[in-house]
């Protein structure tokens, strides 16, 4: 075994180790949320004060307030006005029950601000009185709406009164924050509007859904995005300015905020946290906070709240696209937003199977590409015919590895072959596999949809063989039945394209490493690459045995000869190493060539064993 095959072995097994790790963090089982409890009051509660209002918060029995729209079901809390449940009635949880935002226990949208002692005056335990008859639902559909307030008054002329728009197929709602000459309580001439508790997450694997969990701040178009990352200290951000909007989103499901009208000076803070999970893996916490001037007199923000489903065409109507992950903005994002997305409903409108959908998709991403990938196929067939050509000179210049490159050039010089042909298209390919996996990986159209036969989720991985034990590193106890049917037709491809003998090694290991990588990967991505793998494997199956005419090494040097930019480069840096080695002193020319001449490690074990 050579250096350079050497460090390649030792690369990858760094690399399989670095993902090894990875996807035990990060595809772990999903660990049920513990339910959290409300505070008491006493806890939430400011400190008595002589001369404030609003001191402690009254006792008063919790009233409620539910209102049923066609998209949404949404319960109010008499307590502070809250929000304490956003129901989407047309999706489900895992567990099969109606996908509920608010994590359990919590009151989101709560208001609070600072008094003239400095104290944090919270209003979530003050008893608001609804503007409708407590306790009871309410139905709004169609193109109806439902007008509900919320006020906490100190006497007629001084109160607090929050109200909300419920429209009947809307996913989101209008909320606005209304302050009447409160200028001797706000000290600070400002309070602040939160959600606090995140969002709840749906999917079995919850530490694979809290993997795409974020916190997004817009402003002028520019998306500044938080990633927690550290579990010592939550990350924090903010942004001051006109915002556009701000949100919290997990793998398929959002809220976000859209001021209206946009303040002039709007501060966003946007808070995140990292926890270790209880078995393994780990979990993401994301919270936001308004802070919203307050001078004097009578004062109101309005807020476009939405909280729905991450659905490309649902949230280009409230103008939150950027919600929707692409990748790089620059580069892969225009790919996957308005070619690959576009081209994948296209083909679900006309064939109303996204299994099928999948598959034709291959087909016609194979075709597309083909382009790029002709001249990888092109460049290996040529090279799989100059293989004995290739063996025989290192056989024969093995220890001498300047005769041998210098051999190599004449050789592929003289069959007019450029050995880094295939690159360069392979390089021009990422950023379209990229937006491709964005795209089957975080569309919800393919959450919960089966296909055929053991695969009952196209959002999920196929579990197709259950094992009795974890895998080690990997994390998972089970492999993906299209997982290995693509390992399976990538050792195929890999065979017929083998020009190495030094290499056969990869053919064995590769599949089986994908094989348990991708075993971790949605079913509906695993699909497409087993698809296009089968493809792969009939093209080049035309390409080397099915033509009427096979290429022969006769045909390559009849061939017109076109130097390229690289291979002239090459050709130059050779000749000038020989130049450069002929203006050597005689004695270190000598040295020179016994080392390349030395025997290596390997070349002594074999004379040894003779």
């Amino acid at each position: 075994m050579d250096k350079r095959t050497l460090l390649g072995l030792l690369l990858i097994a760094v690399l399989t180790t670095l993902w090894a790790l990875y996807t035990s963090i990060y595809f772990a089982p999903r660990v049920p949320s513990a339910d959290t409890t409300r505070p008491s009051p006493a806890a939430i509660a400011p400190q008595p004060s002589s001369s404030a209002v609003l001191e402690t918060a009254p006792a008063a029995p919790e009233q409620w307030l539910e209102v049923e729209t066609d998209l949404l079901r949404i319960r109010l809390s008499s307590w502070g006005g809250t929000l304490t449940r956003w129901e989407l009635r047309r999706y489900k949880d895992w567990r099969g029950e109606p996908v509920q935002l608010v994590p359990p226990g919590e009151a989101e949208l709560s208001i609070s601000y600072y008094d003239a002692q400095g104290r944090r005056i919270e209003l979530r335990r003050f008893p608001f009185v609804f503007s409708l008859p407590p306790n009871s639902q309410y139905r709004v559909a169609g193109s109806d709406s439902l007008v509900v307030r919320a006020r906490y008054a100190i006497d007629s002329l001084r109160f607090v009164e929050r109200w909300y728009v419920f429209y009947g197929n809307r996913y989101d709602i209008k909320l606005g924050v209304r302050l009447v000459n409160l200028e001797e309580l706000v000290a600070q001439r400002r309070y602040e509007l939160s959600w606090s508790g995140g969002l709840k997450y749906q999917e079995y694997n919850s530490v694979d859904e809290s993997n795409s969990a974020a916190a997004l701040i817009s402003l002028a178009g520019d998306v500044e995005k938080l990633d927690a990352t550290k579990f010592d200290e939550p990350a924090e951000t903010h942004v001051t300015g006109r915002i556009d909007w701000a949100g919290l989103k997990t793998k398929y499901f959002a809220i976000a905020f859209v001021p209206s009208p946009r303040p002039a000076e709007l501060t966003v803070f946007a808070r995140g946290q990292r926890f270790h999970a209880p078995n393994s893996g780990i979990v993401e916490r994301y919270d936001l906070t308004f802070r919203l001037p307050y001078r004097r007199g009578e004062e109101q923000q309005v807020f476009q709240l939405y909280g729905g489903p991450i659905q490309y065409d649902v949230l280009k109507s409230y103008g939150l696209t950027q919600l929707v992950e692409f990748g790089l903005r620059w580069l892969v994002r225009p790919i996957g937003e308005y070619f690959m997305l576009p081209v994948f409903k296209a083909i679900h409108w006309l064939i109303p199977n996204y299994g099928i959908a999948i598959i034709v998709f291959a087909v016609l991403m194979k075709i597309l590409l083909h382009p790029l990938i002709l001249p990888q196929l092109r460049s290996a067939q040529r090279m799989q015919l100059l293989a004995p050509e290739l063996q025989k000179i290192r056989e024969k210049y093995k220890d001498d590895l300047q005769a041998q490159q210098r051999e190599l050039f004449r050789l592929y010089q003289e069959y007019g072959i450029n050995p880094m042909s295939g690159c360069l298209p392979m390089l021009l390919q990422l950023p379209i596999l990229y937006a491709l996996w964005a795209v089957l990986n975080y569309s919800i159209e393919l959450r919960q949809t089966p296909f055929v036969l053991w695969i009952t989720d196209l959002s999920v991985p196929d579990r197709l063989v259950q094992l009795p034990f974890r895998l080690p590193l990997f994390g998972f106890d089970y492999i993906s039945g299209l997982a290995l049917l693509m390992g399976i037709a990538l050792f195929v491809q890999q065979r017929l394209s083998l020009t190495d003998p030094r290499q056969r090694w990869m053919v064995y290991v590769f599949p089986v490493l994908l094989t348990l990588l991708f075993s971790a990967f949605p079913a509906g991505l695993n699909l497409y690459y087993f698809t296009f793998n089968l493809l792969s494997i009939a093209h080049q199956l035309y390409l080397t045995r099915f033509r009427k005419k096979p290429l022969t090494l006769e045909d390559l040097k009849r061939q017109p000869k076109r130097e390229g930019w690289l291979m002239r480069r090459l050709r130059e840096a050779q000749a000038l190493a020989e130049e450069q080695a002929e203006r050597l002193p005689p004695s270190l020319a000598r040295r020179l060539k016994l080392e390349q001449h030395k025997p290596t490690g390997q070349h002594k074990r074999k004379k040894k064993r003779k």
